[in-house]
């Protein structure tokens, strides 16, 4: 009964905090504090997926990251070209690294135990 209380307040805590940030930042003028918030999200959510893999499906994939960074990449090759919009780039970056992984999903799904380890090192 005392870890759900524990994980209740840590909840409330965390969200509280990051519903109070942006605020903070806008009347503070500081960018820095978004910036940070917005690469602590976007890696819980690299680790929530990963999570998710582990826990529910009990496979273990090293090229997990592959994904997120194809994503990234994606977005960095459309900013480097003059493309800026966010509503443009999220879903190319969504799409392509969709893509890559069904490709590399159907190869994976063919195999278990240490030559899916593998084949997803690789």
């Amino acid at each position: 009964m005392k870890l759900n209380r524990i994980k209740v307040w840590l909840l409330v805590t965390v969200s509280g905090l990051l519903l109070v940030t942006p605020p903070i930042a806008l009347v503070l003028d500081e960018p820095f504090y978004l910036t940070v918030i917005g690469r602590i999200m976007i890696f819980a959510i690299a680790a929530l997926s990963l999570d998710l893999i582990l826990g529910f499906g009990g496979m273990i994939s090293l090229g997990h990251a592959a994904y997120l960074g194809i994503g990234a990449y994606a977005v960095g090759i459309l900013s480097f070209y003059g493309i800026n919009n966010a509503w443009l780039q999220l879903p190319i970056a969504i799409f392509g690294s969709a893509i890559v992984a069904f490709i590399i999903g159907i190869i994976c799904l063919r195999t278990s135990g240490i030559y899916f380890i593998m084949i997803t090192l690789a």
